[in-house]
């Protein structure tokens, strides 16, 4: 899945799960340009820019990206097991290339979710009886994560979330709770 602290582009899931994804000169940036977002870099001393709709994700500095797909934003890997944790990526990749700890989130939601890294990511909002957003048709076809997705509703408060799916990873690992 890429070299650790290499910096791939991966067009598909297929390119990630088979590590051949096309090697870059990092640092990897996202960025608005004429109204969409694009992903920068460089290759061969030259700058590339690709349209985030055709990456599906990315590795930086040894993290992983994936774009979600409503805004095709990018999204960073941060807890990975039953379910998958993903944190806002502009707000990250803004920190790793700042050298922060703590960066606003100008584009998209704090937080997301998917059941695995390559299915659809969802923010991290869940909504009573909402069925008709991605969050909550994501609901609606993961009912074993109902009590997870209670926990977090629709409160944006990342280290709160964060906590809630690392607790329901251990414990569905360890066996106290049936995982999805």
């Amino acid at each position: 899945m890429g070299v650790l602290g290499q910096d791939v582009l991966y067009r598909s899931p297929v390119e990630y799960a088979e590590s051949r994804g096309q090697v870059v000169e990092g640092p990897i940036r996202v960025e608005p340009y004429l109204g969409r977002f694009v992903v920068l870099c460089r290759k061969d001393g030259k700058r590339m820019r690709t349209p985030a709709r055709k990456v599906w994700g990315f590795m930086n500095r040894g993290a992983l990206y994936r774009m979600e797909r409503e805004g095709f934003l990018p999204v960073r890997l941060m807890a990975q097991g039953p379910i998958c944790y993903w944190e806002n990526g502009l707000a990250h990749l803004h920190m790793q290339r700042d050298s922060v700890e703590v960066s606003a989130i100008e584009y998209g939601a704090p937080a997301y979710l998917s059941h695995d890294l390559g299915s659809e990511i969802v923010p991290a909002i869940f909504k009573p009886g909402d069925t008709r957003s991605p969050s909550g048709k994501f609901r609606l076809a993961w009912p074993g994560y109902a009590a997870l997705l209670e926990r977090i509703g629709e409160d944006g408060d990342m280290d709160r979330i964060r906590q809630a799916v690392v607790d329901y990873n251990v414990a569905v690992e360890e066996g106290r709770m049936n995982g999805p």
